[in-house]
This record gives structure tokens, sequence and C-alpha cells, in this order.
């Protein structure tokens, strides 16, 4: 391998050639023992973070909520947001790790259609009513 400015040529060339690149993590979280079989994904969705939830109710259809501005802190397969926006509309305290995760989400739709006039009326199903502390989470990169 050839060293060039501090790089190693050998390992620049496996990225250039591979496309490999840092990718942000996917969290899914699944609430343990609920009969509303509900399940938080936390994900990217280009450059910004949203979160997306289906149960019971919703089916198969996810509701989606885009988070503007948020920035999850990632550590290995330890991933942490805690989020409100401006008019305290959408809050969410996420805490994933290997040991023990918590969520907790308050969305309020009457808020905060008016800032996105297109936002599904369902995101009040996120709701959790507390921290969530009986939840199964994993953090997964896609390749």
């Amino acid at each position: 391998m050839i060293a060039i400015g501090g790089l190693l040529l050998g390992a620049w060339l496996v990225v250039a050639m591979t496309g490999a690149r840092q990718e942000a993590p996917a969290v899914t979280c699944r609430v343990e023992g609920d009969a509303d079989r509900r399940v938080y994904v936390l994900d990217k969705d280009g450059d910004r973070w949203r979160l997306s939830f289906r149960s019971e109710e919703t089916g198969d259809a996810w509701v989606r909520l885009a988070l503007p501005g948020a920035a999850p802190e990632v550590s290995g397969k330890r991933v942490r947001l805690s989020y409100r926006n401006a008019n305290g509309g959408r809050q969410i305290d996420l805490d994933v790790g290997p040991s023990r995760s918590s969520l907790d989400v308050w969305v309020d739709y009457g808020l905060d259609v008016n800032i996105e006039p297109d936002l599904d009326p369902r995101v009040d199903l996120m709701t959790t009513d507390g921290p969530l502390a009986g939840i199964s989470c994993a953090v997964a990169v896609d390749p």
C-alpha cells in the first residue's frame, strides 16, 4: 500500500471501488406483549430523519413523521434521540442500547398540521402515553 497525504491508497481504492460508506442506522422497536402490535422505526429518508409507526389499527400501512433537524447520537449499537420541534407538537425520547431500551413519543396532529398540511392524522396513534420500557429494539445498518 502506498501512503498519500496521510491516507493509505489501498484503503482509499477499496472504498472508491466498492462504494462503501458510513450508513445511517435504522432502529426498529417492537412493544413486547402488546395487543396492538406496535412497531416504531427511526431511520433516514434521504438526508432527513423520520419516525415510522404501524400497529394493529394501521394494518400494513406505515404512518410517517418527519423529524426536521433531528440529530440522533449513534455509537455502535447504542442510539439516543431527544427531539422536540419548535411548536412542541412532536416530542420523541429514544434510548436504545444492548441491555435496555426505552421510547417515549408524544405527537399532536392538531398542532403539527398547521406546519405540515399533508400530515397523516393517524400520527396521534404514535403517542406512547409515557415511556415504554417493555420494548425490544434492534439497530441495523444497511450494507
